[in-house]
């Protein structure tokens, strides 16, 4: 049997509920005191304009991002959220400029007032800093020490970050590793890192960087305090990578040999933040992401497009 098409009359009252409901947002209980149908009706009515195809549902993917990968990997690893972006280049000053760009966006979204937020370094915080271009009040915390050169130490970053919060940062004016664990010891009774390491419980959202240690690909590698010995020894436990100072084993395992001559948030503490976003990407950093995706050690990822992909086998 040929089912009967609507009249033009039933095709402009299907047009007219649908776009007050799906444009206008009116709820079906008003629609229905409109119109003088039943509420039942009206849902009918709106079931059918969607399934003849009268109403049809584009969804837009932001600009530079690729949605369906994005969601691909957030189940893929069971994540808060996963951000794959699409990169034009994997040199690294476009990729930290891009994912930096993008971890800029995601944070302002999701930051409030009432949030504590935390920064480790590293060169695309760096460049998240420099993307920002407004946040809400919120204090910002440094999480670890000096690793790289002055321009994109965390003390830096944090300057910047909270001076578009107008708020005091809370910072560390140290070494990110110190040659011994005395002089780590001794750094920690300084009353301004004191203060600081005293803030890390009150973190609610943190930005973390990933370093890879095989590939070499990382800051804290490269810190005059670790003597080739000591690289040569992680590398040889299996350190793949690091957020903050915590290293990371290919499993998720962590490595605790460095822990008493670090000046970073510690493990537990990282553990305890409810949302730790990672900002990572590059074929030299695939390994050591996913060796951070198995440690538990965060939530979400911004990372590009080719990492994503890598990452899930696609």
């Amino acid at each position: 049997m040929r089912r009967e098409q609507p009249g033009p009359d039933a095709l402009v009252r299907s047009a007219y509920i649908a776009h007050r409901h799906f444009v206008e947002g009116r709820t079906r209980i008003e629609i229905a005191e409109e119109t003088g149908l039943s509420r039942f009706k009206v849902g009918r009515v709106l079931d059918e304009a969607v399934s003849s195809g009268l109403v049809t549902f584009q969804i837009a993917s932001p600009s530079g991002i690729d949605l369906d990968l994005s969601i691909k990997l957030t189940r893929a690893f069971t994540l808060d959220r996963a951000v794959a972006v699409n990169v034009p280049s994997e040199q690294p000053e476009v990729m930290q400029q891009y994912l930096g760009g993008t971890a800029a966006d995601l944070v302002t979204e999701i930051l409030t007032d009432d949030d504590v937020f935390g920064l480790t370094s590293g060169r695309t915080i760096n460049a998240l800093a420099r993307a920002l271009k407004t946040l809400p009040s919120c204090e910002v915390v440094q999480l670890a020490g000096i690793a790289g050169p002055i321009q994109e130490t965390g003390i830096e970053t944090i300057r910047r970050v909270s001076a578009i919060a107008g708020v005091r940062p809370w910072t560390i004016y140290a070494p990110l590793v110190a040659s011994m664990a005395s002089t780590a010891e001794g750094l920690l009774q300084q009353p301004e890192i004191r203060d600081t390491f005293a803030q890390f419980a009150r973190v609610s959202v943190a930005v973390v960087a990933v370093g890879s240690w095989n590939p070499a690909d990382s800051q804290m590698m490269q810190n005059p305090a670790l003597g080739a010995e000591d690289r040569d020894k992680l590398v040889a436990r299996g350190v793949r990578a690091e957020v903050g100072a915590t290293l990371v084993g290919d499993g998720g395992e962590i490595i605790h040999d460095l822990d008493n001559r670090c000046l970073a948030i510690p493990e537990a503490q990282l553990r305890r933040i409810p949302q730790v976003i990672a900002v990572a990407g590059g074929a030299a950093k695939t390994e050591a992401i996913r060796a951070v995706l198995a440690s538990g050690l965060v939530h979400s990822l911004v990372t590009d497009a080719a990492t994503a992909r890598r990452l899930i086998g696609a």
